[in-house]
């Protein structure tokens, strides 16, 4: 017979066990997605093409292909984004959500908008794609999405 010493059978024991995460760790929501706040790109201290580059790679990283989207919209509604259908398009493949959020600070207008588009209509809805945008505008610039000073 084969027999183990109770250090061994300790540490299988502390291997096995669940716990809470460790400080700072980010509990999932629900189909592997990530809770907590969402990354906006560093823009108090980044430069606005790289905080649009950044923000995109977020949403890109945090609303993969497959996820509901009602999850997503839902993640988003939890993080200060506002999402609704976007006015009927002319032409191509308009995204099936639109969620933006606006703040302002020292001036500037920051929005940033993730676009998602589903596989089918209704609850069962599924993302096959999304899309991070950002845009800042101060004083009398021009804002890009739709903010303060858009045409």
């Amino acid at each position: 017979m084969i027999r183990a010493s109770p250090v061994v059978v300790a540490l299988l024991l502390v291997a096995c066990a669940t716990s809470a995460p460790p400080p700072g760790a980010v509990a999932p929501l629900g189909a592997g997605l990530p809770g907590g706040p969402i990354d906006l790109g560093g823009w108090r201290s980044g430069a606005a093409d790289a905080v649009s580059q950044r923000f995109s790679a977020v949403v890109a990283r945090r609303y993969a292909a497959g996820l509901p989207l009602s999850t997503a919209a839902a993640d988003l509604r939890a993080n200060q984004f506002a999402c609704a259908r976007p006015p009927p398009a002319k032409g191509g493949d308009p995204p099936d959500q639109v969620c933006r959020r606006t703040a302002t600070e020292n001036g500037c207008t920051h929005t940033w908008q993730a676009h998602l588009w589903d596989d089918a209509a209704g609850a069962a809805a599924r993302l096959t794609r999304v899309r991070g945008l950002y845009d800042k505008r101060c004083a009398s610039d021009g804002g890009l999405l739709g903010g303060p000073g858009a045409p």
